[in-house]
């Protein structure tokens, strides 16, 4: 079971990508964003820190049930591809659900009391 300390660790880290991320694409279109190399590097990059967070807190840790980072662990396999047209597609549109765990996140019991 991991510490209390390391779960609250793993969340920071996961809303502080989740921040990046939505730095990198304020107001982007997908148009933008599937042109832009750079953004989309940065982006796959920051996904896998998430992912991998996420798979580390969901093996060890019991989190309150609104906390769902099962769609994030699928990001730990995100790679950056510059063919994969549908791959960049579905991955743009799920970056609005980011927010919304990130804020699921930072509203939490858990995490509100352990900042």
């Amino acid at each position: 079971m991991m510490q209390l300390q390391e779960t609250i660790q793993h969340l920071n880290r996961i809303v502080d990508n989740i921040a990046q991320v939505n730095a990198q694409i304020d107001g982007m279109t997908y148009e933008d964003f599937r042109k832009n190399e750079t953004v989309k590097e940065t982006v796959y990059e920051y996904l896998q820190e998430i992912g991998q967070a996420a798979r580390e807190l969901s093996e060890n840790q019991k989190l309150p049930s609104e906390i769902n980072l099962e769609p994030l662990v699928a990001f730990r396999n995100a790679r950056y591809n510059q063919e994969a047209e549908t791959g960049h597609q579905q991955v743009f549109n799920t970056l609005p659900d980011l927010r919304l765990i990130a804020e699921t996140i930072e509203k939490s019991d858990l995490y509100q009391n352990n900042l």
